[in-house]
C-alpha cells in the first residue's frame, strides 16, 4: 500500500476550515491554452500546453481505436486550412493560410491566399487533384467541436473543453449522425458519443455512434459549460499560434513550499546498537499529490539476521532487565544507559 507523505507542508489553520473565500482569485483572468484531440494514422492523442499524450487501451494492448466524448457545441461555420507544400499528417506546424470562421483568413496566417475565403482560388473545387486522380480543394474544410471526455466532464487535467477538428472526409458522417439523433429526440449534446475510425477506409475517416443519454446530473454540468468562455475560445480562437500560457504548471518537489517551513518534531536519535543491525534508508513509492508516484526515502528495517527480529511485532514479548555492557559499568553517561535500556526492551529474551 502506498504511503502518503506530507512533504513537510504543515497543516492549514483550523480557522480556515469553513472559510468560503475563493482560493483561485490569484489566477482569475489568466488564460492558458486549451487541449486538442488529434490523431496520426489511426492513433488518438491529446495535446495540451506543448505536451502530447497518446491514448492507449486500459488493458495496455495498444492504442485506443475510439474515444467516448460529449460534444458540447459546434462551430456554426466551416474552418479552412491550406498548406502550400505537402501536408504531413500529425504535424503541428501552422498552415500557410487558415481561417477559423471560414470567412476571412486569420490574422496569424503567414501567406494569405485571398482577402476572403469565398474568393480564394485555393478554396475552389478542382484546385487540387488527389493521388487517386479525383478533384478536391487545396484548402481543406473542417468543423471545430468543443468536446469533453465522457468519463470526466469537467476535464480539469486538460483545461476543460477541448478542440476536436472533424476533417472534410467525415463532415457528411457528422451531419448524418446529428440529424439521426435529433430525429429520435436527442440533441447531440445530450448523449455520450463514440468516435472511431472507419476500418474500411485507408485514411482516417470518422464514424459516430450513440452510447447512452446523459443523466440529469451530467446534463447540469454540460449546460453550465456550454455558455462558458472556455467553449467560446475553443470554437473561435486559433490553435495554431496559441498565446503562451501565463500560468505554467509546476510539479512540486519533495520540499516545503514555504520560506519558513513548519517546525516538525525531530526524530529520536537511533541507538548505536540498532545502527549496527544494518537498518538502511531505502526508496519506497509514495503518492505524489495527483502527479503520480514519486520516490521518497523511507526508513525500513531489513529481514531478521543473526537471531535479530524486526522491531515491529504483533505481540511483543516482555524482556528481562538488560545487563549493562562493560562500557556502561565503567562510567557511561545516564543518556547512554537510557538508550541501552530502551534497546533491551525492544529485543526478545535470549
Amino acid at each position: 500500500m502506498n504511503q502518503v507523505v506530507p512533504h513537510e507542508m504543515g497543516q492549514v489553520a483550523s480557522a480556515f476550515a469553513n472559510h468560503t473565500a475563493e482560493a483561485t482569485d490569484l489566477s482569475a483572468g489568466i488564460q492558458g491554452g486549451f487541449g486538442h484531440i488529434g490523431y496520426k494514422g489511426k492513433v488518438w492523442s491529446i495535446r495540451y500546453r506543448g505536451q502530447e499524450v497518446q491514448l492507449m487501451r486500459d488493458d495496455g494492448d495498444g492504442p485506443r481505436n475510439s474515444i467516448e466524448i460529449v460534444i458540447l457545441k459546434a462551430n456554426a461555420g466551416v474552418s479552412k486550412i491550406y498548406y502550400e507544400g505537402q501536408f504531413v499528417e500529425g504535424s503541428h506546424f501552422a498552415p500557410d493560410c487558415y481561417s477559423t470562421n471560414g470567412v476571412t483568413p486569420d490574422i496569424g496566417s503567414q501567406k494569405k491566399q485571398s482577402v476572403t475565403c469565398a474568393s480564394c482560388p485555393k478554396n475552389a473545387w478542382g484546385s487540387k487533384i488527389t493521388p487517386e486522380g479525383k478533384q478536391s480543394k487545396a484548402c481543406g474544410d473542417s468543423r471545430r467541436l468543443a468536446v469533453v471526455p465522457a468519463q470526466d466532464l469537467r476535464n480539469e487535467v486538460y483545461g476543460g473543453p477541448m478542440l476536436l477538428r472533424v476533417p472534410a472526409s467525415s463532415l457528411r458522417e457528422l451531419a448524418q449522425y446529428g440529424s439521426k439523433m435529433a430525429h429520435l429526440g436527442y440533441p447531440y449534446y445530450a448523449i455520450v458519443t463514440r468516435v472511431s475510425f472507419d476500418p474500411a477506409s485507408a485514411f482516417p475517416k470518422f464514424q459516430f455512434g450513440a452510447i447512452r443519454p446523459l443523466t440529469n446530473e451530467e446534463a447540469q454540468v454540460v449546460i453550465g459549460m456550454q455558455g462558458g468562455v472556455e467553449v467560446t475560445r475553443v470554437l473561435g480562437e486559433s490553435d495554431f499560434n496559441p498565446q503562451p500560457s501565463a500560468v505554467t504548471p509546476v510539479v512540486p518537489a519533495l520540499t516545503s513550499a514555504f520560506e519558513q517551513p513548519p517546525q516538525l518534531a525531530a526524530p529520536a536519535p537511533a541507538a548505536s546498537g540498532i545502527a549496527q543491525q544494518g537498518i538502511q534508508p531505502v526508496t519506497q513509492q509514495v503518492t505524489g499529490g495527483g502527479f503520480g508516484p514519486v520516490s521518497a526515502p523511507v526508513q525500513v528495517a531489513p529481514p531478521a539476521q543473526n537471531n535479530v527480529v524486526p522491531i515491529q511485532q504483533s505481540k511483543p514479548t516482555p524482556a528481562p532487565t538488560p545487563v549493562a555492557p562493560p562500557e556502561a559499568a565503567a562510567g557511561s553517561s545516564d543518556f547512554e544507559a537510557a538508550l541501552d535500556a530502551k534497546l533491551g526492551e525492544l529485543l526478545p529474551p535470549s
